[in-house]
């Protein structure tokens, strides 16, 4: 009798416990919300406000040198932000989450979770989850918003505010290769879409030329070329002849700006973008490597709010008895070792010294091998 007393108040008491853990893991799962997003909020917008002084202080006098409308200034600081953003948003991340698991750990309630058996990942599941749908938003945000504002911030500085004039969007003496065919422009005027001066050599699969297209003039329109003065020859066994026509039409489904400064800026160019080009160039023979690792920095370099959070969990255990001040210290210092090593990794792509895909994602790599180590060694 006295056995199953005691085994019924054993089975009870587990049973108490455990709802007890599961009511209390609400409660902290509430809390660890709360306080991670108040944490996130605040830290974005102290990083949002220090990086508007240091702009303004550090670009102002440049208003003064061009005699720039302050309100230009302005909007060249509205158009950076989306930048800025990208930046500091891991960071913040990694703060919020300094604040918010230190706080548990100071009030001793993760040594709690953890003797009713929950390891560190489950209690920060929230931060977790949270971390993943960012990183999916900023993969969306730096492939569209944040290239639409770094085009204007480009033009409002560079043109309204410096004054410099735009550069003609014309190239001379093009040569580019598609598959069997050989495209040459003596000019391309990008601002109409008119190519002067057109030829296109076709071959068969032996490389050897069947045809020959010139016209005067070529005018691109919904994925086609309008030629105008053309002549064909076509070339085979039986010899060669040729036509003339006063204008025709070729499928032609790259618009004739895609081929005028074909090097464009990364920073204003999606993923899709860069691997367009990076195909154009491949078909044309143009080295295309810093493109490449430009590409896959694309991808990367959201995934750093994933891998602020984890690596924010464990210093915020082994740090919670000291300073907040500490806990906003120590971000910043982390980010900056983390944004130095992804400079590192793409300048090492540049070179070559490493493969582009490697380039761009070692830093993640390396952060994240150290935040499963530590995470391990505090589960231990």
């Amino acid at each position: 009798m006295i056995t199953n007393n005691s085994n019924n108040y054993s089975r009870n008491s587990g049973f108490i416990f455990g709802f007890y853990s599961v009511l209390n893991m609400k409660i902290i799962d509430k809390y660890l919300t709360g306080t991670f997003l108040k944490s996130l909020s605040i830290a974005v917008i102290v990083f949002s406000l220090i990086i508007c002084v240091t702009y303004i202080f550090d670009r102002i006098d440049v208003i003064f040198k061009h005699d720039a409308s302050f309100f230009l200034f302005l909007l060249s600081l509205f158009y950076s932000f989306p930048g800025w953003i990208s930046l500091i948003f891991p960071v913040a991340m990694l703060l919020a989450t300094l604040f918010s698991i230190g706080d548990l750990a100071r009030n001793n309630e993760i040594t709690a979770l953890r003797t009713a058996g929950m390891n560190i990942l489950t209690i920060s599941k929230f931060l977790i989850i949270s971390s993943i749908l960012i990183t999916l938003f900023f993969i969306f945000f730096n492939n569209s918003i944040l290239l639409k504002s770094n085009k204007k911030y480009t033009k409002i500085w560079k043109h309204e505010i410096k004054k410099r004039k735009y550069q003609p969007n014309e190239a001379f003496n093009v040569v580019q290769i598609d598959n069997d065919k050989i495209f040459s422009a003596k000019i391309i005027d990008g601002n109409n879409e008119k190519i002067l001066g057109l030829i296109i050599l076709k071959f068969n699969e032996n490389m050897e030329l069947i045809e020959k297209t010139v016209a005067r003039e070529a005018v691109w329109q919904n994925g086609y070329l309008k030629l105008t003065d053309v002549s064909i020859g076509k070339f085979s066994d039986k010899g060669f002849t040729a036509e003339k026509f006063a204008s025709i039409k070729l499928p032609f489904e790259k618009k004739p700006s895609e081929f005028v400064n074909l090097r464009r800026n990364p920073d204003e160019m999606s993923y899709k973008e860069l691997s367009d080009m990076i195909l154009r160039f491949k078909k044309s023979g143009i080295p295309f490597h810093k493109e490449t690792v430009y590409k896959h920095s694309k991808l990367a370099k959201p995934f750093a709010n994933i891998i602020m959070i984890f690596l924010g969990i464990p210093f915020a255990i082994k740090t919670a008895r000291t300073a907040k001040i500490f806990s906003f210290a120590l971000a910043i210092f982390i980010g900056f070792l983390y944004w130095g090593a992804v400079e590192i990794g793409l300048a090492m792509g540049m070179s070559q010294t490493i493969h582009p895909i490697l380039a761009a994602w070692f830093p993640n790599i390396v952060f994240l091998g150290i935040s499963v180590l530590l995470i391990y060694k505090i589960g231990k």
